[in-house]
C-alpha cells in the first residue's frame, strides 16, 4: 500500500507547479536545474542534427522541440521533488560551512604538489632504470 502511495505521490509531484522551499537552497537548485537542461537541450540538438537527417522538416522540428521542452519541466520538477530538493538544500548548507583557501595557500599548495609529482615522476623513473639495468645484466631481460 505505501509502495502505490508513493508512486502516487510522486505523480503529483511531477505534474505540479508550485516550488518546495522556495529561498532554501537556491543557488545549488538553480545550478542543477541549468544543467539538467542542458543535457536534454544538447541530446535534443543532436537528435536533429544527427538522427534526425532524413526526416521530414515537421519531424526534425517536433521531436527535438518536444524532448526539449520535456526535459526542461523535467529540470525544473527534479529541483523541486522534496527528496531531491532538501538534498541540494543541504549540500548548499554544508558548502557555506567550508573554510576556502586563500589564493596565497592555494599557490603554495599548488607548487608543493607540482614537486612531489615530479619527484615521484623522476624517482619512479630511476628505479625503472635501476631494475632494467639489473635485470639486463643477470640475462632475464634481453633488449634487442
Amino acid at each position: 500500500m505505501s509502495k502505490s502511495k508513493s508512486s502516487s505521490s510522486f505523480l503529483g509531484e511531477l505534474f505540479s507547479v508550485g516550488l518546495y522551499k522556495r529561498n532554501q537552497g537556491r543557488h545549488v537548485r538553480q545550478i542543477s536545474a541549468i544543467a539538467i537542461a542542458a543535457v536534454f537541450l544538447v541530446a535534443a540538438w543532436t537528435m536533429q542534427i544527427q538522427l534526425l537527417s532524413g526526416a521530414s522538416e515537421l519531424m526534425k522540428n517536433l521531436i527535438p522541440g518536444a524532448v526539449s521542452v520535456l526535459g526542461v519541466w523535467l529540470a525544473y520538477r527534479i529541483v523541486n521533488y522534496p527528496p531531491a530538493a532538501d538534498f541540494m538544500i543541504a549540500v548548499q548548507a554544508e558548502m557555506e560551512k567550508v573554510s576556502w583557501p586563500t589564493w596565497s595557500q592555494l599557490w603554495r599548495a599548488t607548487i608543493v604538489v607540482l614537486f612531489v609529482m615530479i619527484f615521484l615522476a623522476v624517482s619512479l623513473f630511476a628505479f625503472d632504470v635501476l631494475w632494467q639495468a639489473v635485470f639486463s645484466y643477470v640475462g632475464f631481460l634481453k633488449l634487442g
